[in-house]
């Protein structure tokens, strides 16, 4: 491809960029803002809980990952359907086990609206890191394709690194607009599902009782393991079923958490 040819990046594909970017910053922010004001929570439980999906998600497991990846080969990465199962015990062993342990050794006092600062800080951690510096990239690279520097940025550049750029960024123009809204409403639910997982481990802690752990444990497991199986079939028919069940962990959370406020 010609560089002084290069397509533009269509509105609705900018449009969809820019609304995941408001999803992945504005969503964690306006629900701190709306806790810490409205609510009363503390600032302190929001940090905690991007601290632990920062520890446990990006670095600990992904540590798990490497070493299990390097003696197993592909006999995880080979099926689908171990791979799924794999990935989504992981994800639930290592967040709700980061969530209880914050929970139970570090945040002190820790009441119902504490709970959802805390899965608003693990769900928005997530939600910036994974798909809102992504968003940023995207922008950034839309705006100078769209206004024709693009090529004077690749002609800096060696022609395999050239070539490897143009590829990646390819995908801008030819991946369909929808796409890049999917990623923002899938973030928008994947905070209400860690804000409904924290209330489930908050009364783990609260009462002494595993079986508010392992209710948010397997919730997760069986979210994250619908996603993984059926991504390679259907984006929009994944995120139906991602955004079905999570409603019915919200649901569950929403009873648990209004039967602690009565009590």
């Amino acid at each position: 491809m010609e560089l002084q040819s290069l397509p533009t990046v269509p509105a609705g594909s900018v449009a969809g960029m820019i609304f995941s970017l408001a999803a992945a910053f504005g969503l964690p922010i306006g629900l701190y803002l709306y806790l810490k004001h409205k609510k009363y929570a503390r600032t302190s439980s929001f940090v905690a809980g991007m601290l632990v999906f920062i520890l446990f998600a990006m670095v600990l497991e992904s540590l798990v990952h490497s070493l299990v990846f390097s003696l197993t080969g592909t006999a995880i990465t080979g099926s689908l359907f171990f791979y799924a199962v794999y990935a989504a015990l992981m994800a639930a062993a290592f967040e709700e086990t980061g969530r209880w342990l914050a929970m139970r050794f570090v945040l002190r006092r820790l009441d119902g609206k504490n709970a959802l600062m805390y899965g608003a800080g693990h769900g928005g951690a997530e939600a910036m890191i994974l798909l809102g510096l992504t968003s940023i990239n995207n922008l950034v690279n839309a705006t100078l394709i769209n206004s024709g520097e693009l090529p004077g940025v690749l002609s800096g550049l060696d022609e395999a690194t050239a070539e490897s750029v143009l590829a990646g960024v390819s995908q801008l123009w030819t991946a369909p607009a929808y796409l890049f809204f999917v990623g923002g409403l899938e973030r928008i639910v994947a905070i209400f599902l860690h804000i409904a997982l924290s209330v489930l481990v908050w009364r783990a802690v609260r009462d002494k009782k595993a079986g508010w752990y392992w209710a948010a444990f397997g919730g997760h497991f069986a979210v994250d393991f619908a996603a993984v199986l059926l991504g390679s079939y259907s984006i929009l028919a994944t995120e139906a079923v991602f955004i079905l069940m999570t409603a019915a962990v919200v649901w569950y959370a929403a009873r648990a958490y209004r039967e602690a406020e009565t009590e």
